[in-house]
């Protein structure tokens, strides 16, 4: 049987409030560290030109005052850079649109003030707990902590766009006879559809997934694939 835990892609399908359905990328742990780290950069390069501000005026404010003004800094650009960015239009901080990815919430829409400080502020506890962020790892979304307790998730900005492919042909139906659940049957649709958009050795590797499922590997395999998508199909 399929894990229904197992992800082909890292498509993920939102379902809006109007009925209508769209696909988001959802963003790997590993480009989300380089973008963690550009604005780590970031915030230290606006941090270090405070500083020198700060140092040149303090023979004028005094160096008590300064020391304020710059504790003061530090604690508004940590916390409240990530929040300002993620709220605005373009949902994300300058590193992560560096890369191309925003912050959405579980509808896939922008985030509110309060979810952005929410995961931004439980970042600090990860920070001190470095064993935390480990649990973007089992997350089939790549969510941190943060993110599960704000509902959010981390995508690519650019959409989603579906090349032009001819439906596929007519296909001898393989009868399916052990029961499925929903989102099994639904990946097994989705692989029909999708499969011209693939070349061969891709439709051959995700179908050997399969193996327990249809009882072949190779391009056998992907036919009777194909074939059970057919008759599930012809069953709704």
């Amino acid at each position: 049987m399929l894990d229904p835990k197992r992800r082909i892609d890292t498509l993920q399908l939102v379902e809006l409030a109007e009925g209508m359905q769209i696909h988001l990328r959802t963003a790997g742990p590993f480009l989300r560290l380089i973008a963690w780290i550009l604005d780590l950069l970031i915030e230290g390069a606006a941090l270090f030109f405070l500083y020198l501000i700060i140092n040149l005026l303090s023979s004028v404010v005094g160096e008590t005052v300064s020391e304020g003004v710059y504790l003061l800094s530090f604690f508004l650009i940590w916390w409240f850079y990530p929040v300002i960015f993620e709220i605005s239009p373009w949902g994300a901080t300058l590193g992560k649109r560096a890369l191309g990815l925003r912050v959405v919430n579980e509808a896939g829409g922008g985030v509110t003030m309060g979810a952005s400080m929410i995961r931004n502020f439980i970042r600090g506890v990860e920070v001190m707990l470095p064993f935390l962020p480990l649990i973007v790892f089992f997350h089939p979304r790549f969510q941190r902590l943060g993110d599960l307790a704000a509902g959010t998730f981390v995508v690519y900005s650019k959409p989603r766009i579906d090349p032009i492919i001819p439906g596929p042909p007519p296909l001898e139906q393989v009868p399916v006879n052990f029961l499925l659940n929903r989102e099994e049957e639904a990946a097994i649709l989705a692989f029909r559809y999708r499969s011209g958009g693939w070349s061969e050795a891709r439709r051959v590797e995700l179908s050997n997934h399969l193996e327990k499922m249809t009882g072949e590997v190779g391009t056998k395999g992907v036919s009777k694939l194909m074939g059970m998508a057919h008759w599930l199909e012809e069953q709704r």
